[in-house]
């Protein structure tokens, strides 16, 4: 196979990146390949869309500057570090800006007086990075989100609340526009007898995407019956997951083909829980228009290859918790 993959099918690209992640070293292990391969799909025609040597060498660059930066203890560590350098890689992230956004981040927390950063502001600077403007105007804005949004202690989890502040600062938004957003899509949700357990979750995904919440009500029924009905995906997903496919804009029609895709993937990818079929929902979407915010296609991927790569390294050290993302 040449290294220049000239397909529509994002499937065939998804494959051509997940054989090339594993030669070479170094190389990431079974867990972080797939979600690393499918962080690269999201790659851009400009970057080297569909040049795979390029994309893949750039990765290792981009690992084993995070490797001798942080170390063995500093995020990301392990595995995830596979998928942040294949986002930087993607999205022609320069790490140096990343490191920038990240030490700028720890030095402003304590006087936002917002607490902690999950992961010493690694996430966030990630999605930060996605953003052009320059620093000291990126972690005020953050900032003055996270302290907009964040929720009462009883139902906080900081690597939530992180991540949405960082992108609704990297597309610009201001904290008053997230809140009023959120609230109205909430009481929307709330009003809703199938999906008023899913309220804030869906309120956050519909203002981060754009997508209009009556759609997401209105046309939830069918793409949840459509996912019932294939037989292999009918086990392999949850509730949560239909949620957010349905505020990203998945219908029924599209799950048919998510089942499809999901067979043809590697035996190889392996994962914990419904793995598999995120995997085959980031290469479903890889090629679709991004949402309203430049920054948030790849914003999306970063979130979905991470909330997986955690669920698998969790259940490959045996550990029995499992923890559902509130914000």
């Amino acid at each position: 196979m040449s290294d220049p993959v000239e397909t529509a099918s994002a499937l065939d690209r998804y494959v051509a990146l997940f054989e090339a992640l594993d030669r070479g070293r170094p190389r990431p292990d079974g867990d972080a390949r797939p979600f690393a391969a499918t962080a690269l799909l999201r790659a851009a025609e400009g970057e080297g869309g569909n040049d795979v040597r390029r994309l893949t060498q750039r990765t290792r660059e981009i690992f084993r500057i995070l490797k001798d930066e942080s170390g063995g203890w500093r995020a990301p560590t392990g595995a995830l570090r596979w998928i942040y350098a294949a986002m930087m890689a993607a999205r022609s992230i320069d790490p140096q800006r990343y490191f920038t956004l990240r030490n700028a981040l720890k030095d402003a927390r304590r006087a936002s007086g917002t607490g902690s950063l999950h992961a010493g502001g690694s996430r966030a600077a990630l999605v930060l990075a996605l953003s052009d403007e320059n620093a000291e105007t990126l972690i005020a804005r953050f900032f003055a989100i996270k302290q907009a949004i964040k929720p009462p202690w009883w139902r906080r989890d900081m690597s939530v609340t992180d991540m949405f502040a960082a992108a609704h600062a990297a597309e610009g938004a201001t904290p008053g526009e997230v809140v009023a957003r959120r609230e109205a899509a909430e009481a929307i949700f709330a009003a809703d007898r199938v999906l008023r357990g899913h309220k804030r979750e869906g309120a956050r995904l519909c203002t981060l995407t754009g997508t209009n919440p009556h759609q997401v009500v209105a046309g939830f029924g069918a793409l949840r019956d459509a996912a019932r009905a294939q037989a292999k995906l009918r086990h392999d997903h949850d509730k949560t997951m239909l949620v957010a496919w349905a505020c990203e804009g998945l219908t029924a029609a599209d799950m048919a083909e998510l089942e499809v895709i999901r067979d043809a993937l590697p035996r190889l990818c392996r994962g914990a829980g419904h793995a598999r079929t995120r995997l085959a929902h980031q290469v479903l979407v890889a090629d679709r228009p991004a949402p309203p915010g430049g920054s948030i296609s790849a914003l999306t991927a970063v979130v979905a290859a991470q909330a997986a790569m955690v669920a698998a390294v969790i259940a490959a050290s045996s550990a029995a918790t499992t923890t559902a993302a509130t914000s």
